[in-house]
């Protein structure tokens, strides 16, 4: 009915309700923001957990990696190949079987100090050896072999000093194969500052000329086990005199017979001459 006042179903509160009720409405509003600040502060506690556990994790993980790397380092750097002379030298004779330094005393000795990315030295090793081969095989001579690492930088993987360690390995369980092994990395000898060939491929090297490739081969190359001791015998074969000789090595390939040094002169086409080699070596065979 127009002009008529209806009563309210809800009576307004009285001044004293509205304290109540104002004071609920904060403590429900503090609570609030307390459980908000707690939550806030458990997530926080636990992101700081989180990258405390990470960060300590990380520096472990790095801490695993260095010791990890420096235990293979320390592993191998007392690591010495077997079959090699004190100067470490590999010394075969008849029929390709390593011979003691002793009994080399008794013989004709040829010594070889070379690097496997040393360019002269392939242009000595790959004319001459065959007739080296035929030496050793019928016990005319024994020839010791110096693989020694100096030309890295002249690689793009560290080839020499790969190489060098390979040729150790097989020396180390299979020296039968070295004269094999060490014909076969010449003749898959990279040109200077390039890539050479990787461990995969070098293990293909050793393959194709009989190596077993087992664990323990694998294992020798892919930890580079006679790194160090590669390193040793490169600073000791240029600074003292080279073996049954009285000078001390200036570069590679150096070769002596019987203590003489086998030279060139300079000239390559006297390197690559096996004729003149067997000539040196009949001339410097003991009487």
């Amino acid at each position: 009915m127009k002009g008529v006042k209806t009563m309210s179903m809800n009576p307004r509160p009285t001044r004293s309700e509205q304290r109540d009720l104002a004071r609920a409405k904060a403590k429900a509003l503090r609570e609030q923001k307390a459980s908000a600040d707690k939550r806030k502060r458990s997530l926080i506690i636990t992101l700081v957990t989180v990258l405390i556990v990470g960060v300590v994790g990380g520096v472990g993980y790095a801490v695993f990696q260095l010791s990890s790397t420096s235990s293979t380092s320390n592993a191998n750097a007392h690591k010495t190949p077997a079959n090699v002379t004190t100067k470490g030298g590999i010394l075969l004779g008849k029929d390709f079987t390593v011979v003691s330094e002793a009994d080399a005393k008794k013989m004709d000795h040829i010594v070889i100090y070379q690097d496997y990315q040393c360019p002269i030295c392939q242009m000595f090793e790959n004319p001459n050896a065959t007739q080296i081969g035929t030496w050793i095989k019928s016990g005319l001579a024994v020839v010791e072999y110096h693989p020694i690492s100096f030309l890295d930088g002249h690689s793009l993987n560290n080839y020499s000093s790969r190489a060098a360690n390979a040729a150790l390995c097989v020396a180390n369980s299979q020296p039968a194969k070295f004269f094999d092994v060490n014909t076969a990395l010449y003749a898959n000898q990279p040109q200077e500052n390039t890539s050479g060939p990787n461990d995969s491929q070098l293990k293909d090297t050793l393959r194709a000329v009989g190596v077993d490739v087992n664990s323990e081969m694998n294992e020798c190359i892919d930890q580079k086990r006679y790194a160090k001791f590669i390193e040793n015998k490169t600073s000791e074969a240029f600074t003292t005199p080279a073996v049954t000789g009285t000078d001390i090595p200036t570069g590679t390939p150096d070769i002596l017979v019987n203590g003489v040094v086998y030279t060139w002169d300079g000239d390559a086409t006297k390197l690559v001459n096996p004729g003149r080699f067997a000539q040196f070596f009949e001339a410097n065979k003991k009487k």
